[in-house]
C-alpha cells in the first residue's frame, strides 16, 4: 500500500488495490489482507475478489480507530469456492449442510469503525460482519446479492445475507453487547440463499446496545428453501435480536419472501422505537407465516407512524402447524410483548388464504399493557374464512395463544385500542387486481362466512379497552368479544358491518359496554348488538321517526336502523 497522490480529491489516504485484496504483489505466495494500523484507508478502484478459501475474507480490521471508505466503488467476489459441508447436518445446532462462509469486510473486538460509501456485492456468506464491536458507523454502503451457499454462525442460528453487526455470547449464555452502533443511509437488497435451515437477512443487528438506523432499504432478501431455522423466519429485511436502546426511523423493508417465514421487520428485546417505517410486500407462497413488522419479546415498545401494506401469504394450508397464531399481517405484536404504544400506524391489503389461521391489519398475541392510538386498518381479509377453520378475518386482533409454563395464559391483560379505525375488512373473496408474483387468490366458490370476521377481534382478553373507536363495512361484526372479562367497550361508532354491530360471545366475566352507536349493522335493531350484559342501557332509535323523548344519557348504548 502506497499513498495516493495529492491530487485525488476523492480519497487522500492508503489505498487499498485489487492487488492487495487478492493476496498481494506474489501470485505464489497469496496471503490475506488485514489493517493493522489505525488511519483512514481508502479503495482505490473497484475489486473482483477471488477468495483464498471457503472462509476468506476479502478486507479484515484488526485494530481500533479506523475508517474505511469505499470511495463510492464496488468490491465484488467472483468465481466462489465450493462450501464446506458437515459431515453430519443433523448433530449440528443449526441442522444446515454448509458450514463455511466468506466476508467482504470484517472487522471483531475493535471500536470507533466507520465503514463507508460504496457497495459490496455477491459474497458468499455475509457482505459485511462486525462482531463485538463498539462505535461503529456504517454509511451509505450497498450491499446486494450476498448469501448465496456461505453462512457464518451467529451463536445459536448459521445466517447469511448483507450487513451483520453483532454481540458476542459464550458457552455459558452470558451476552457482551457490542455498543453505540450508527447504519445510515444504507441499502440491503437482493440478498438471497436457498440453503435449508438458514436465516437470511438483509441485515442482522444481534445482542447490540445503543442502535440507530436511519433511512435505510431492506429489500427482495429471498430464501427460497422450505426449511425453516427453527425458530420460525427464515428471512427477514432487518433483523434485531436481542437488542436494546433501539431507533429505526424512516427505514423501508419492503418485497422479502422466503419458501417459508419472511417479515420486514423483526424485533426482539427492550426499549425500541420505530418511526416512519413502512414494510410492505413481504410474503410467502408456500410458508406458514408472512408479516410486516414482527415484534416479539420486547418490554417498553413505540411506534409511530409506521406502515405495513400488502404482506401476504398464498399457501392455503398456512399455520397448519403446533403455532397457529396466525397467517398473515400487517403488523404482528407478540408473543410476550410488554408494555407497548402503538400511534398513528396503519395496515391496508394485508391478506392470506390460510384455513387455519387469522389474517389481520394488526395482531397482539400473548401481550400486556399494549395500547393502539389512532392506527387504521383497512380492506385485511382472508380469503378461506369458513365455519368449520380458523381463518379469521379482522382489523384488529387480541389474543392469549400462549400457555403459561405455570398455568393460566401468558399476557392477555390491559391491551387497549383507542380512537383506531377499521373499515372493510373481510373473509370475502371480493374480486382484486392482483400482479405476479401476488397469486390469483380470489378463484374459487368460497366466500367465507361473515361468522369469521370483524372489525375489532378480542379472544381471552382481560382488562381491555375499545374506546372511540369507528368499526364499519367490515365483513362479520364490528367489535366481536370472545371468552374476555372486565373489557370497556366505550363511545365507539359501528355502521354497516355485515353481522353484527358488537358480539360479546362467551364471556368469562362482566364487561361494560357504554355510549356504542351502532348503525345498519344486519338488519335489524337486535343485530346491533348480540349478548350485552342483562341490564345494559340500549336506547332504540329509528331513522324516519322522531327520536325518544328526552337526551341519551352518557351510558346509553344507540342501536339505530332504518325504518
Amino acid at each position: 500500500m502506497s499513498e495516493l497522490p495529492h491530487g485525488d480529491a476523492c480519497c487522500r489516504r492508503t489505498p487499498i488495490t485489487a492487488q492487495d485484496i487478492n493476496g498481494g504483489p506474489d501470485p505464489d505466495h497469496r496471503v490475506p489482507f488485514v489493517i493493522t494500523a489505525p488511519g483512514q484507508y481508502a479503495l482505490a478502484e473497484d475489486v473482483d475478489w477471488v477468495a483464498l478459501d471457503e472462509n476468506a475474507r476479502a478486507i479484515t480490521i484488526a485494530s481500533d480507530d479506523v475508517t474505511l471508505d469505499l470511495c463510492g466503488r464496488t468490491l465484488r467476489q467472483i468465481d466462489p469456492p465450493a462450501p464446506a459441508l458437515a459431515r453430519d447436518p443433523s448433530a449440528r445446532a443449526c441442522r444446515g449442510e454448509v458450514v463455511s462462509g466468506n466476508v467482504g469486510v470484517y472487522a471483531e473486538g475493535r471500536g470507533r469503525l466507520v465503514i463507508k460509501n460504496g457497495s459490496v456485492l455477491g459474497i458468499q456468506g455475509v457482505g459485511i460482519a462486525v462482531r463485538a464491536c463498539c462505535q461503529v458507523d456504517l454509511l451509505a454502503l450497498s450491499v446486494r446479492r450476498c448469501g448465496g451457499d456461505g453462512v457464518i454462525d451467529t451463536s445459536f442460528l448459521c445466517r447469511n445475507g448483507g450487513i451483520f453487526v453483532m454481540g458476542a455470547k459464550d458457552a455459558d449464555g452470558n451476552i457482551a453487547f457490542a455498543s453505540d452502533i450508527r447504519m445510515l443511509d444504507c441499502v440491503c437488497s437482493d440478498n438471497t440463499s436457498r440453503l435449508d435451515f438458514v436465516v437470511t437477512l438483509g441485515a442482522l443487528v444481534l445482542f447490540c446496545d445503543d442502535v440507530e438506523v436511519k433511512r435505510c432499504v431492506f429489500n427482495r432478501t429471498e430464501n427460497t428453501s422450505a426449511q425453516p431455522s427453527g425458530v420460525q423466519f427464515n428471512v427477514v429485511g432487518a433483523d434485531f435480536v436481542i437488542c436494546r436502546n433501539v431507533l429505526v426511523e424512516d427505514c423501508e423493508a419492503h418485497d422479502n419472501t422466503s419458501g417459508g417465514e419472511p417479515a420486514g421487520f423483526f424485533a426482539w428485546g427492550e426499549n425500541y422505537k420505530f418511526l416512519r417505517c413502512r414494510a410492505s410486500r413481504n410474503f410467502t407462497l408456500t410458508g406458514n407465516r408472512a408479516c410486516g413488522f414482527n415484534i416479539s419479546t420486547t418490554s417498553n415498545l413505540e411506534m409511530v407512524d409506521c406502515e405495513a401494506d400488502g404482506n401476504y401469504n398464498a399457501n392455503p394450508g398456512a399455520s397448519a402447524d403446533a403455532v397457529r397464531d396466525f397467517s398473515a399481517l400487517g403488523f404482528r405484536i407478540g408473543r410476550a410483548v410488554y408494555r407497548g404504544l402503538l400511534d398513528n400506524c396503519r395496515a391496508m391489503g394485508n391478506h392470506g388464504v390460510g384455513a387455519n389461521a387469522p389474517a389481520a391489519g394488526f395482531a397482539l398475541h400473548s401481550t400486556r399493557q399494549v395500547v393502539l392510538r389512532r392506527c387504521v386498518a383497512v380492506g385485511n381479509r382472508n380469503a378461506s374464512g369458513a365455519a368449520e377453520n380458523d381463518g379469521l378475518a379482522a382489523g384488529f386482533i387480541a389474543s392469549a395463544p400462549l400457555a403459561a409454563p405455570e398455568g393460566g395464559l401468558v399476557g392477555g391483560e390491559d391491551n387497549a385500542f383507542v380512537d383506531c379505525i377499521a373499515d372493510g375488512n373481510t373473509v370475502h373473496r371480493t374480486p382484486l387486481f392482483v400482479q405476479p408474483p401476488a397469486p390469483p387468490v380470489d378463484a374459487g366458490p368460497s366466500r367465507g362466512d361473515p361468522q369469521k370476521g370483524a372489525g375489532f377481534l378480542l379472544e381471552r382478553q382481560k382488562d381491555a379497552r375499545v374506546i372511540g373507536c369507528q368499526s364499519a363495512n367490515n365483513d362479520g361484526k364490528g367489535i366481536w368479544l370472545r371468552a374476555c372479562a372486565r373489557a370497556l367497550i366505550e363511545g365507539n361508532t359501528l355502521s354497516r358491518n355485515t353481522l353484527y354491530g358488537i358480539q360479546n360471545e362467551d364471556p368469562a366475566g362482566l364487561s361494560a359496554f357504554m355510549g356504542n352507536r351502532a348503525h345498519l349493522n344486519g338488519f335489524r335493531h337486535r343485530h346491533n348488538y348480540v349478548g350485552l350484559p342483562p341490564g345494559t342501557p340500549v336506547r332504540k332509535w329509528t331513522l324516519g321517526s322522531p327520536p325518544p323523548d328526552g337526551p341519551s344519557g352518557p351510558l346509553d348504548n344507540l342501536s339505530i336502523r332504518l325504518p
